[in-house]
């Protein structure tokens, strides 16, 4: 006998590499067998995960259209979706657009709330527009306690239905912290420690953080995945400042064949809602050295998975690297202290039961 299953949209209006888009692949695929999905977001450079044509529909980059506004109720008409899972701000606002002639229940994951990086009036545009349209929000979904401390603090409206669901990513082998590293296999001639990072190249990742830092590491190797609109003008940056101990590898697929190859993972965010690169570092076992932020500070414990550094200050941060790398029995124990938090409060399965449970209480 067929189960029925409940239909659910997911809706993204970003497909570049981040939180947003990682983190619905992962839904699908951890999820499929009990909701049956649906997804609208920009194209992706790669093949839609787990969707074929009939449940993807292509929408504008961060751009709200009135034609796909009309093409997306259509769609959702056509294919019986019972709920609207928003995630990011951009898709929030699409989703209760529709919501409105559809009479959906409709989830919203902020997946960080971005308001460092804005100037006064568009801050204060932002919180008004929250304000004014949250309500329509059946449920909001905060990817970390300090996100949703975040929200409250900024006196955004979240309503009583809202719920904390932490990020997740998949379980990996552990990294050996004393066996010897190949830097050849990540095309590095040299065979100096590796420090990573991987993150998209925006302001909000604070990446020239890195580069400061590597200025006076110059006896390791820093590697950055990851691509943005910064990313020419880092490469100009480093060149103009001689800095030579950076790789800009831009975006790679297979990440952990750099994060196997790498002895510490470094974090120089402004802010994060629960950032899934850190989450895929310990997953492995890397110990970590990260800004004290939002969403960073649910991630790390600090002087046991790694340690948290006073964002700006690179003296800190050069201290927490150096104390780090310079001292095997403290990488060792951060190491496997890294990979056990991960195992005990980080893994798809605790995230699953969460998203059944809420998205049961919608079916």
């Amino acid at each position: 006998m067929n189960v029925i299953k409940t239909k659910i949209l997911l809706i993204s209006s970003s497909a570049k590499t981040g939180g947003g888009p990682s983190h619905i692949f992962l839904l699908n695929e951890v999820l499929k067998n009990e909701f049956d999905f649906y997804l609208a977001m920009p194209e992706f450079k790669q093949k839609i995960r787990g969707f074929d044509n009939k449940k993807f529909l292509k929408i504008a980059e961060r751009k709200i259209s009135i034609f796909d506004i009309i093409r997306l109720i259509i769609f959702s008409r056509k294919n019986s979706i019972d709920i609207i899972h928003a995630h990011g701000k951009g898709a929030g606002l699409i989703a209760r657009i529709i919501k409105i002639f559809l009479n959906k229940p409709l989830i919203y994951t902020f997946h960080g709330i971005h308001i460092l990086c804005l100037n006064k009036l568009k801050k204060y545009l932002y919180i008004l527009y929250e304000n004014s349209t949250g309500w329509i929000d059946d449920e909001k979904v905060f990817v970390s306690s300090s996100e949703k401390k975040q929200a409250i603090n900024t006196k955004i409206f979240i309503g009583k239905n809202n719920r904390i669901i932490n990020n997740s990513t998949k379980n990996m082998l552990l990294y050996k912290a004393e066996e010897e590293k190949n830097n050849l296999k990540i095309g590095i001639k040299n065979q100096k420690k590796n420090i990573i990072s991987i993150c998209r190249l925006v302001d909000q990742k604070n990446i020239f953080e890195i580069f400061e830092i590597a200025r006076y590491l110059q006896n390791y190797n820093f590697i950055v995945l990851g691509d943005g609109y910064l990313f020419d003008k880092a490469k100009i940056y480093l060149k103009f400042n001689n800095i030579k101990n950076v790789y800009l590898y831009g975006k790679k697929n297979n990440i952990y064949k750099y994060l196997y190859e790498s002895d510490l993972f470094l974090s120089t965010s402004l802010y994060e809602g629960h950032p899934i690169s850190i989450l895929e570092a310990m997953s492995i076992g890397l110990p970590i050295v990260a800004s004290n932020v939002t969403g960073n500070i649910d991630t790390i414990r600090d002087k046991f998975s790694g340690f948290l550094y006073k964002l700006g200050d690179i003296n800190d941060a050069i201290n927490c690297i150096e104390r780090i790398m310079k001292n095997s029995k403290l990488k060792s124990r951060f190491s496997k202290n890294s990979f056990s938090m991960h195992r005990e409060l980080f893994t798809t399965n605790i995230m699953k039961k969460s998203y059944i449970s809420l998205y049961k209480k919608f079916s």
